[in-house]
């Protein structure tokens, strides 16, 4: 064994990766990572190794580095050899490809990177350390401190209040916002791009993954439609001048998606053509694959890059939200509790419809009671809804489809990490209350246009958030500089957001788990012994 400074090399023996796989753990843990994810990851680098060990024979050598970048733990391994992607062994079937299964866990989190680099395999990790305080707590403490130096600011006379408000205050949050808002289009670019090159081919979808994709836009675009209905009696629409939309109206917005030129949506700030020219060059670098093996590594790290600029803009939101609430005080705008209270309590009906419509569902389809489905759903439900994370639940998850709910493992395999990319009805939910209840609060008119914009930016929004801490608060303010609310709205709605999280988390895994479980049940690939068993 060969050291190098932090480099080590080994032999792919089952005494040198169990010394490696110890090496990984204790790395992990000395830069307190989860301890669940600490063993996780070091089962999950025990599993690639021994493929590789499989393949190459013990003879062959592999390299481990254990580094820090960023404050942040980092393994690097590399295995001499022909390419093989890390889960290669997991292709037992034809429905779901491994690259496809590695791509969408490392869209999460969950998966190391695999490039393939003069005769080496590399396989990469970072993972977050474990966070030293909720954001929730962080987001909770800069309110309330806002609140109370707001109240003993606004007894200062009011020539200084005015200067510590324009002169202080509004230039510090207005150059956050432009800084939000110059990094949105590009976030949300790459995440979508990426995502769909990450599917790895064409064929990797097959059957269970063309109606799984189908499914999943049909129903979330559904649920959002049913939600509409139950929102819009809440509101006055304005009738004069396009409260009524005729098909013209409707045909022009949809051509308006398709921008003139590739760059004038970055400029304009505009989503939904954004999202478009995604859409093409994902679907592009998809389908020529092995020819654009260079492109797509400059997507992949400029996607990274990205995402490390918004993690780190993340760590300002509590500031953001602190300046902002204390300037409305300090302004002496009244009002701020009622604006909060509409759109949390009209998400929290939505959330509660899109959970009722999906037992009534599956109890139909399947014949099952709704007790015993709730009770079957319920474990992942709370830990999500406690933590906010759907890669806390991911293990409970698994769990539950395969041993509880009756889902096949193909189904299950490929399902959850797609489910928990891109099927988040209760984001979509989220969205829709969020924009609307904003719209009425800054008196922009309610117009039958409006709410169809709306329906689409919420819906595109839900499925391209990118799955990143401040993946919302890029989401909202794309969705107010969409729908032309003033920025003031911003902090409001981030900090709402931030604590409808946890709720909408778990809605959207008790709605993945039950639409995995309907649509196995639809392919004959569901135990409905086991479903409807109630040990």
């Amino acid at each position: 064994m060969l050291r190098l400074e932090n480099t080590e090399k080994y032999r792919l023996s089952d005494e040198n990766i169990d010394a490696a796989s110890e090496k990984i753990e204790k790395h992990l843990a000395a830069f307190s990572v989860d301890n669940r994810n600490v063993l996780r990851f070091r089962l999950m680098f025990e599993e690639i190794l021994l493929n590789y060990r499989d393949r190459f024979g013990e003879e062959n050598e592999f390299i481990l580095r254990c580094e820090k970048r960023f404050s942040r733990p980092r393994i690097v391994i590399a295995v001499a050899g022909e390419n093989l992607e890390p889960f290669a062994s997991c292709e037992n079937n034809e429905e779901y490809s491994s690259e496809t299964l590695r791509g969408m866990l490392a869209n999460m989190g969950l998966a190391p990177s695999h490039r393939y680099k003069n005769g080496e395999n590399i396989i990469t990790l970072s993972p977050e350390k474990k966070k030293r305080g909720s954001t929730v707590i962080w987001l909770l403490a800069a309110v309330v401190f806002a609140v109370a130096a707001g109240l003993l600011c606004s007894l200062l006379p009011e020539n200084v209040r005015e200067i510590l408000s324009v002169k202080v205050i509004e230039p510090v949050t207005g150059k956050f916002m432009g800084i939000l808002s110059a990094i949105s289009g590009p976030l949300i670019f790459l995440s979508v791009l990426w995502g769909i090159y990450s599917i790895g081919d064409i064929g990797s979808f097959g059957k269970i993954g063309k109606r799984m994709i189908s499914r999943f836009l049909l129903m979330s675009a559904l649920l959002l439609v049913i939600v509409g209905f139950a929102t819009v009696p809440f509101f006055v629409l304005n009738s004069g001048g396009g409260g009524q939309a005729d098909f013209s109206d409707l045909y022009q917005m949809l051509l308006d998606i398709i921008p003139s030129n590739l760059i004038a949506p970055f400029i304009d700030g505009n989503t939904l053509q954004i999202v478009f020219i995604a859409v093409i060059f994902g679907a592009a670098l998809l389908v020529l694959n092995d020819k654009t093996t260079v492109v797509s590594k400059v997507v992949e790290q400029l996607d990274y890059i990205v995402q490390f600029i918004m993690k780190c803009l993340n760590s300002f939101i509590p500031l953001i939200i602190f300046l902002s609430i204390f300037n409305m005080i300090i302004k002496r705008n009244s009002g701020i509790g009622s604006t909060a209270l509409k759109p949390v309590l009209l998400t929290l009906m939505g959330l509660a419809i899109v959970i009722i419509v999906y037992i009534v569902i599956v109890c139909v389809h399947q014949q099952i009671s709704p007790i015993m489905l709730i009770k079957k759903l319920m474990p992942t439900f709370i830990i999500a809804l406690t933590t906010a994370s759907s890669s806390a639940a991911f293990a409970t998850n698994i769990e539950t489809c395969e041993k509880k709910l009756g889902i096949d493992k193909k189904i299950i395999n490929f399902g959850l990490p797609l489910g928990q990319s891109v099927f988040m009805p209760a984001a979509a939910v989220l969205f829709f209350s969020m924009g609307i209840c904003m719209v009425e609060t800054f008196q922009v008119p309610i117009t039958a246009m409006l709410l169809m914009n709306l329906f689409i930016i919420a819906l595109v929004l839900a499925i391209a958030a990118p799955p990143v801490p401040g993946g919302f608060a890029v989401c909202v303010t794309i969705l107010i500089t969409q729908l032309g609310i003033p920025e003031a709205a911003i902090p409001i709605v981030i900090a709402i957001s931030m604590i409808l999280d946890f709720p909408c988390t778990a809605t959207n895994l008790f709605c993945l788990q039950a639409e995995l479980t309907d649509l196995a049940g639809g392919l004959d690939m569901l135990d409905t012994e086991m479903l409807r068993n109630d040990s």
